[in-house]
Parts: structure tokens; sequence; C-alpha cells
């Protein structure tokens, strides 16, 4: 998409100097007529302007166009382009404040005013030619009853006397069943008196925020230079005020002015974003911070948010109740996942008053967001290829590529896209990686392999897929699993389900006035028959041990304290409409909606009382999962933040330790740390030794030199300095041990970067309580354990590899199999030696599973061939 030039004589205009609009006249309306032309040639390059002649072109009442049975001029079908001009006389300027120049067309179109271009989509060329296609598809909007396009018209583009519109509309195809072209402009006056017409019924309420002067939330004003209209692409520059005194203080418009009350002042790019949101009078905003010469990125915090460069403003678009999106982001963060931090806030664009928004972060790799490894093109090998990834399904905007393509319970494909690595950046060795992660997900789910070395939970991060699911059923969330439904999958880590992301037609809601109507007390929303996702939802869902992990997580959130208790939600949304009640009332009037508040509220809430009670009774019996037996391990050592060491990262020197407390051996297939941050799943065929410990580091070579020996293993990514949960859990998520430290009071704070390492005083104590742990600075004694020297007892090199692989080991290797990803054997052998070179140079290109054996583990390693 394409946007125009605004010439210099456009003004920087300050929100101080827009007068009031008292009212909206229309100069053009539909139904006017027009001069056109369908042309077989190149237009002179002033057709656009005054003073060129079209008394040989025809002429006729708007729209134009053909297919869509509301075209007051016809036009031959498979009509390539057509050009349109519009004459229109101002006696005077004075009293006209804002002009706003709606559009419909289908598919690309340039308009102009006075020869000078205002604004284009999907047509490209400088200056377009006549016989050229659209550069993609757009449908027109006024004959289903939406908003056409806007465009804010720079008044200094007026002028006194005669003046002239025109525009250009371009077709995708010669073949295409439908084109439109149709143009309204309106103006803004600032006093009573009547110049011109009515605006059309469908004209969008236009509030210049004469009537808002304060809030209870947070008010952000935006100023473009120039009081440039925001579009889809490209972002322009803007400055951005935000006036938020605190919780329970209000905020007035007047303090803009005022440098030392606004909580934040700084330089902007924006867009519009979204895809059928961007079709509301109402536009959603993304929005980049920069410092003040725009010459890089300025990361800022918002409201206590953790710092970022990147933004979002919810316009709320088809959510009646304003609150689907806020409650829901609330509960996913209340299950323990992430989601996007939200603060609701009022905002003001080039002075007039724009409604209420929901200020919130994008979802991204941040250590404060999608906590994961950021990739880049080098990470092609393993274990770098392995993470992380953020990967979503969903409809294709903006260019971004689809990647892959799954069947889907519906039967048609569900389209997956990256977001990080982005699309156009991942390369193929990321891309076959992770492809082929979902798709043996998709193959052992279907096989019901809930074993933990190769069934589903050796590849999923299975409490997050049953939170994901809980909360898109509770909602009963017509777009989940097809339709903005994220994962995330850190280096060596699970394939996790989320974020979670736009619920805003949910709970009852849905397009009503597109006739869509999915959203119901009484279905599951993987099994409706419409976006039921790709085939693995459905297989985990009545997998019966994944169902029975379901039911009992779901039976616990209902429980009086439980995030999904009817009486506790509806109290937060209660919570919520006391915080919002004033500014819904103002929007409500801004945009002329209709809708009752009160009902809507009101519904929501009956809507979730049968709603909850209906999953109730169909999900089913949690005994064969309840009261699940888990081994006697604990987190007995944790070192967060270790001295530094010169040379090193200073979380180089990182480690935890886990006691196996118990008189009889464990074993650790499939155990993994949950959550975020700290990355480890014990290998298959592992075992900790009775009353034996067992330490992971993060960096195997500076341990040893500082401790003297090796450590088990080491983790990916690290702890957290200031605090985190740290979760010992089962394959399937149950959970083994459970620590919450901080670097705070009552936990000892010497921990926190002074070279000491917390340290469990009693094995047999309760170790979430802080009383119970030390600041250490004690050597260590070598664990013995099986397979202590883990770190470095089996190597494999290249890797990728084109011929020979080379397998060393400390041990002999007893045993060597070589596995395609659907299981299938394709090589092996019993060397009986510490060193075997395989032979791979006849194997077709791909990912295999190489899994050895010695006398004391049974190793399993990812091997790509090129």
């Amino acid at each position: 998409m394409h946007y125009s030039k605004l010439l210099t004589l456009i003004l920087l205009i300050p929100v101080s100097a827009f007068a009031q609009i008292d009212h909206w006249e229309s100069i053009i309306l539909s139904g006017d007529n027009w001069k056109y032309t369908t042309p077989s040639a190149q237009l002179p390059t002033d057709w656009n302007t005054i003073e060129y002649d079209d008394s040989s072109w025809n002429s006729g009442p708007s729209g134009f166009g053909y297919g869509d049975g509301d075209d007051a001029t016809l036009i031959p079908n498979g009509t390539v382009s057509i050009y349109l001009r519009k004459t229109f006389q101002l006696d005077d300027l004075e009293g006209l404040e804002k002009a706003l120049l709606h559009i419909d067309y289908d598919d690309g179109f340039v308009a102009y005013l006075n020869g000078t271009e205002i604004s284009r989509d999907l047509v490209s060329g400088e200056p377009p030619s006549f016989d050229q296609l659209s550069d993609g598809l757009h449908e027109a909007v006024l004959y289903q009853g939406l908003i056409p396009y806007e465009v804010e018209v720079a008044m200094a583009l007026f002028q006194v006397g005669l003046n002239v519109l025109s525009i250009e509309v371009h077709n995708e195809s010669t073949t295409s069943s439908d084109m439109t072209a149709l143009g309204v402009l309106s103006f803004g006056l600032s006093n009573s008196e009547i110049k011109f017409r009515p605006v059309p019924d469908w004209f969008p309420a236009q509030n210049n925020s004469k009537e808002f002067t304060s809030s209870t939330l947070p008010i952000i004003v935006i100023k473009t230079e120039g009081g440039r209209q925001i579009m889809d692409e490209p972002r322009i520059k803007a400055e951005m005020l935000v006036l938020d005194k605190g919780e329970g203080q209000i905020n007035n418009l007047a303090d803009q002015v005022n440098t030392s009350e606004l909580a934040y002042q700084g330089k902007i790019e924006i867009e519009s974003r979204g895809s059928s949101s961007q079709l509301l009078p109402k536009k959603p905003y993304g929005f980049t911070t920069y410092n003040d010469t725009y010459s890089e990125k300025d990361n800022v915090s918002f409201f206590g948010f953790p710092e970022e460069n990147d933004w979002i403003l919810n316009s709320l678009a088809f959510d009646p109740s304003m609150l689907r999106d806020y409650l829901t982001y609330n509960l996913s963060r209340e299950l323990g996942e992430y989601a996007t931090k939200t603060q609701y806030c009022e905002v003001v664009l080039n002075g007039v008053y724009q409604g209420l928004y929901i200020l919130q972060e994008k979802i991204k790799v941040d250590n404060d967001r999608v906590d994961i490894q950021k990739m880049d093109a080098q990470d092609n090998q393993l274990p770098d290829v392995t993470g992380g990834y953020i990967i979503k399904s969903d409809k294709t905007t903006g260019g971004d590529p689809v990647l892959w393509t799954m069947p889907n319970s519906s039967g048609w494909r569900d389209e997956y896209l990256s977001e990080h690595p982005k699309g156009n950046d991942i390369t193929s060795w990321q891309l076959d990686y992770i492809r082929t992660t979902f798709f043996d997900l998709a193959s052992i789910s279907a096989a019901d392999n809930t074993s933990a070395s190769n069934g589903f939970p050796s590849i999923i991060d299975i409490p997050s897929f049953v939170d994901f699911l809980l909360i898109n059923e509770l909602a009963s969330n017509p777009d989940a699993y097809t339709f903005s439904t994220y994962f995330h999958k850190d280096r060596n880590g699970k394939l996790r389900a989320g974020p979670i992301w736009d619920i805003n037609l949910s709970y009852g809601n849905d397009l009503f006035a597109l006739g869509f109507d999915r959203s119901h007390t009484n279905i599951w929303q993987m099994d409706d028959g419409q976006n039921s996702g790709a085939t693995f939802w459905r297989d985990l869902f009545k997998n019966p041990k994944f169902r029975c992990y379901t039911s009992r997580r779901w039976n616990e959130l209902i429980q009086p304290e439980g995030a999904f208790n009817y009486n506790k939600l509806t109290a937060q949304i209660d919570e919520i409409v006391l915080q919002i009640s004033e500014a819904e009332l103002r929007d409500r009037a801004a945009w002329l909606r209709e809708d009752d508040f009160d009902a809507e509220i009101a519904n929501m809430k009956s809507w979730l009382k049968t709603r909850i009670e209906w999953i109730t009774r169909g999900i089913g019996s949690f005994s064969q999962c309840d009261n699940i037996t888990t081994p006697s391990l604990v987190i007995s050592k944790i070192n967060y933040h270790p001295a530094e060491i010169e040379g090193f990262d200073d979380q180089d020197l990182e480690f935890i330790e886990i006691t196996n407390t118990s008189d009889v051996n464990v074993d650790m297939t499939g155990v993994y740390f949950g959550g975020t941050g700290l990355v480890y799943q014990f290998p298959v065929g592992y075992t900790a030794e009775s009353n034996k410990s067992i330490i992971l580091a993060k960096n195997a070579e500076l341990f040893k030199s500082t401790y003297g020996f090796n450590p088990y293993d080491e983790y990916s990514r690290s702890l957290s300095n200031n605090g985190q949960k740290i979760q010992l859990l089962t394959s399937f998520g149950d959970v083994i041990d459970e620590v919450t430290y901080t670097d705070e009071d009552p936990w000892p704070e010497e921990a926190d970067g002074e070279g000491y390492y917390l340290d469990l005083t009693d094995l047999n104590s309760d170790n979430a309580d802080p009383s119970n742990w030390v600041a250490s600075m004690s050597s260590l004694e070598e664990p013995v354990v099986l397979n202590s020297n883990h770190i470095s007892s089996v190597h494999t090199f290249p890797n990728p590899t084109t011929d020979m692989l080379t397998i060393s080991s400390g041990q002999q290797l007893l045993n060597i199999r070589l596995l395609n990803l659907e299981g299938k054997l394709i090589k092996s052998a019993k060397p009986m030696t510490a060193n075997f070179d395989l032979d791979m140079s006849s194997l077709p290109k791909g990912i295999y599973i190489l899994e050895l054996k010695t006398q004391s583990e049974i190793t399993k390693k990812r091997i790509e061939k090129n």
C-alpha cells in the first residue's frame, strides 16, 4: 500500500489552532454529476487540474462501477480504470475548519485536489499508467453497510473560487466481478451557518472535543505533522502527549500546555492497523516511540509497563461492552501466562476527540513480553535453530507471507505465519525446523501418543495449551484456533500456546451486522465446524489423558478463588465498568453508537453464567489425573545473580541444584522447567539416584573452572536477577517442586550479585518459605550421580552434515539408531567403541533423530542433513 506525497505548503498546525467545529456539511454527495472517462490511452499529466478541458468526457451521477448492484452510472464489465473529475465553487473559506474525503473504491485509487495528490491506496506509479491494474484487492464497503475510507484533506489545498476533486480508480483484473468509484467531500464548520448540504446518513460523528475537557482516565493527545491523515502505510511523524496524574486523579486536557503536568511528551511514528477494524470510522493505531530527531527508536515506559518502543492503541472495534479484550488479557495473566499489558485511556487526535481506547503492548520477543531467545539469520544449526519463535495461525495482512498451511478440522486449511523471525527473514533451516515441529505435533496427537519420550508431551508445554484452550472456550471465541492464534517456542524449549490475542468477538458477541453469530454457550469452538483450527487441537482435546488434565484445570479455575469463578468474574466486570463508564458515554456520543451499554453488560454476565455451567457439565471427569504422585525432587540451591567474572557475561556462573530426597531412583524422562526464561528438559532415560543431587549450569565450562567439576548439563536462557517462579514439572505439567524467589527481604539479599547463592538449609523443610534459605558462599562438592560427566559424554559433528557424521563418546557406544521424523528406522549400528563414523551421504536432505545408547544413558540428538 502506498501513501501520497503531501507538499510543503501543508502547514504544521498545533492543536490550539483548531477552532471548534459546530457541525458538518457535505459539498459533494453520492448522486452528484461528475465528468468521467475510461481511457484507451494515457491522459495528459494535467488532467486533474482546474485548467484541464474535460468537455469531451462523459457525464453521470456517482457512484460509478459495475457488479455490486448499487452503481448509479454503470461502466463496462472488465474496465481497467476510470478517471473522474468534479468541480465545485467555494465563495469563501471562512468558517471551514476541516475537510474529509470519503472514498468507496474497488480495487485501488489515487485522489487529487486542484492537481495535488492527497491520498492513494493499491496504485503505484508517478503517474500511474491508464492501463495498469491495482496492486491488490480492496472490496467496496458502502453496500455492506460500512463507512468508506476516510482521508483528511489539508485546508491549505482549497482556494476561493473554482476547485476540482479528481479520482482515478483501477481494477485488479480484467475479469474482476465488480468495480466501484465514489467520492463524498465534507467540511466541518465552526459556526451554525448552512453553506452546503446535510452529510449522508452513514457519515461518522466528528466530535472535536469541545465537550471533552477532563477524564479520570489517562488522556493521550496526538498531533500529526501538518495535521496529516493517519493511514495504514507508511507511518507518519507525530508528537504524543500523555496526561496521567495517577489512579483516582482527574486529568485535564488544558494541562497539555504545561510540561510539568505531562507523564510523557515525545516523538512517534504512527499508522492505522488491523484488518476489518480499519473499515470502521474509529481507527485502531500502532505507533513507535522515537528520540527528538527520529534518528533512533526510544524505549519508554507508559503506566509502569516495561520499557519498549512498539505500542498499540486498541480502538475496541466491534465490542459494545468495551471490555472483552481488557478482561481476557487480565484473566490470562491471572492464569500465570503472559498477556499484553493494558491501560484504558481517552484519545484526542489533531484536536478531535477519538473516544475510549486501550493502550497495550505489542506481541514481540522481549524479556518482559514474550520471554524467549531472539533469533537472527545465523541461527541455523542445533541448538540455535530450535528457538526462539513466535508463530501464528491467522489471515495474512501487511504482506506477511504464508509459510505453510495445515489441515483444519472443518475441512479447509489454516495459514501459518511467523512473527519472529519475520516471515520475510526466516531462513530455510529455521522454517524447516519449526514447520516440522507443528507437523510432528499433528501426527503424534492424531496417534494419541502420550509418551514422555516421543509423544505430544515431549513436544508441547501442556499447561500452556490447556490454559489457552480453556480461556478461548470460556469466551467461546469464534476466531480461536484459526485466527489470531499465537504460539511461541524458546531455544531448546517446548512449543507453548499463546499469548492470547484479539478477543473482541467472544462472550456471545460477533459481527452480527454482517450476518455472523458464532459465539454460543453450548458449543466447543474447536468442534463447531467453522474456525476449529488445525487438527491437533481437536485430537488433543479428545485424548482421554489431555482431556483429564483440561477438566482438572477447569474445575480448579471455577473454585471461589479461581480466575473463572462466576462471582469473581462478574465482580471484575463491575470494576471495569466503573472505571470506564463516563468515557464510554463520551465515546458513544462521539461515534453515534446506538447500543445499550447497560444491557450489554447484563447480557454478558448472564451469558457467562450459562457458559460456565455448560462447560462444567460437559468437560468430563478428572478423577484419573487427580492426586498424581510426583517424585521427591527438591530445588535445593539457586545461584540466580552470580558475581561478575571478567571476560564472561554476568549470568554465566548461574546454576541450580535439584536433590532427589527419596530412597528410590527417579526416572527423569520428560521432567522439565515450566514457564519461560529458564529452559531445560531432562533427556530420555536419565535416572536421578536416590538421596543425590543434580546440578545444572548456565555455562558448564565456567562452572567447572570455578568449582572443579562438571555440572550434569547446561540449561538455556537464564534466571532472573529480580526474582521469578521456578517450576519443576512432569512431562504432563504436574508440579514436582516450585520456588518463587525474589531479590528482596525476606529472601537473603546477599544472594543478589554479591557472590553468594541461595542454599536450602534443610531438604525436608518448605522451600517456598524464604526463612528456610540462606545466602551461602561455600564451595560445592561434586554430586555422585549417574552420568555426572553428561555434558561432554556424547558429541556429534559436523551438524549439519553433508556426508559423514562423527560420533564421539566418553563411553562405549552400545547401540546407534537413526530415525526419520515419522519414527521410521533408517540406519542402525552396534559399534561397541567410543567413536563411530556414520555415513549419511546417500540420505535425502532433512532432519533426522539420532538415538545413542551407552552403558549409563540413552541420548537423542537432532541431526540435519544438507
